[in-house]
This record gives C-alpha cells, structure tokens and sequence, in this order.
C-alpha cells in the first residue's frame, strides 16, 4: 500500500516495494514484471512514478529491460561464507552461477605506504596492479584491485590469467596459489569513477574488503575490493 504522507517518496515507495518482492522470490529470476500499465494499476500511481522506479531498480541491478518486451527480473543475491578460506571464482561456481571477469588494466607500479606495509615489502619494491570487474552470471557485483610483488611473479601479463582466474594462473605459470588470508571490511561511500565502472548510482554505500592473501606463510597478494552490497552479502559463521 501506497502512502503520501509516511515521509518516503511515492516512487521510493513502489521501487522499495517491487524490491522486497524480487528479494523474497514472489517475483523470481527470469519472472517478468507486471507492465508499466499494471504496475501503475497495482499502485495507484502515475506512469512517471513507475518509470523512476524502474529505473532505479535497474540501476542497482534488480531488473533488466529487454526492449519492445518489458522488464525482467535479473537480482540473484550471493551469500558468501566467511568461516574458511576461499576463492571468488570457486565460490560463484559452488552457488551454481557463472564467474567472469572484466579486464581493466594491468601495471607494474611503486606499491605506496598501504600496500607496502600490507604486503611487508619494502616501498622501493614494484608490484603488479591488476584490475578487474568481477561478474556473476554476468551482473557486476564487485571491482578489484590486486596488487601481487614483481619479485613472485615476473614477467606477468594478462596472457597468465587462467579462465578469468588469477590464482588459476597463478598456480599454472608461477607454481603457487594462495591458501590463507585475512580480510578487513568496512561500509563506504563508492566514489564517482568506481561507481561509473560498476554502473551504479554514485555516492550509493559499498563494502570495501582489504584482504591480504598468503601462500604458505608468505604475503603473496594484497586485495582492495569493493563490493556492491545490494546483490552481495558477507557471513560468518561463529562456533
């Protein structure tokens, strides 16, 4: 039911509406939603409310809109275990859905302070940085940021990533993959360019996850994540 005077938007109303039913399976991935005549019916609003709606939702990644056939629902959300160590790509692939990657950019650079420290190197010391979009089942939910020491990994190139997996590659073509790790989370505001890269709203709250990666004992690899924390979720499970 539609308020005017509950201090929410009208349009915030129904998006937030549209919303909780997708989360709770009453529409289901691949459902189409009703049109944006129905929908106007359903809520007692007008089609400029319905349009804004919609497109909000398909900016946070809920629905798609397939031309000349209406909106489809797209949102899967992904619940990601924290009692163990784990693999990005593994874990998509455990849920049933289809890890990818999109390449950004690859360099070799000075590591600065923060990597530097994380990583225990010395700040003279090169790393590659690597970045990429992480997708599953083609929906952007995360951008990456891994910085790996040169000296662990010469004369690496994006021709060394395996099946869009860096430690794939890493254990093809350099003999190591990593097996431990610790990770920070903290809730932020995503900035202009990252938001533009993971085509959501700017200013929208993300996690950022600093994960520093080991292989035997050895820091082999300092990760910055961000996630999109609307279709990716962190859970720990305490004994």
């Amino acid at each position: 039911m539609i308020e005017k005077h509950n201090g929410m938007t009208i349009y915030s109303q129904v998006k937030s509406d549209i919303e909780f039913k997708i989360k709770h399976e009453i529409y289901k991935v691949g459902d189409k939603l009703p049109t944006n005549m129905q929908l106007c019916d359903i809520y007692n609003v007008s089609r400029i409310t319905i349009n804004r709606a919609l497109a909000e939702l398909e900016a946070d990644g809920y629905i798609e809109k397939h031309q000349g056939k209406g909106c489809y629902v797209r949102f899967k959300e992904i619940n990601q275990n924290m009692s163990s160590f784990y693999s990005f790509t593994d874990e998509l692939k455990k849920m049933g859905m289809v890890p990818s990657a999109e390449f950004v950019s690859l360099k070799l650079v000075s590591p600065g302070y923060e990597v530097a420290n994380a990583l225990g190197i010395g700040i003279d010391e090169n790393v590659f940085l690597l970045k990429r979009l992480r997708l599953a089942d083609g929906v952007i939910v995360a951008y990456d940021r891994s910085y790996i020491p040169e000296k662990y990994i010469p004369n690496f190139g994006r021709d060394k990533i395996v099946n869009d997996s860096l430690y794939e590659g890493l254990q093809q073509h350099y003999g190591f993959r990593p097996n431990h790790s610790e990770e920070t989370i903290e809730a932020v505001i995503i900035d202009d360019k990252d938001a533009k890269k993971m085509k959501i709203e700017p200013n929208s709250p993300v996690l950022k996850v600093r994960r520093v990666s080991y292989y035997n004992g050895t820091k082999v690899e300092f990760n910055s994540r961000i996630v999109n924390s609307k279709v990716f979720k962190y859970k720990m499970t305490l004994e």
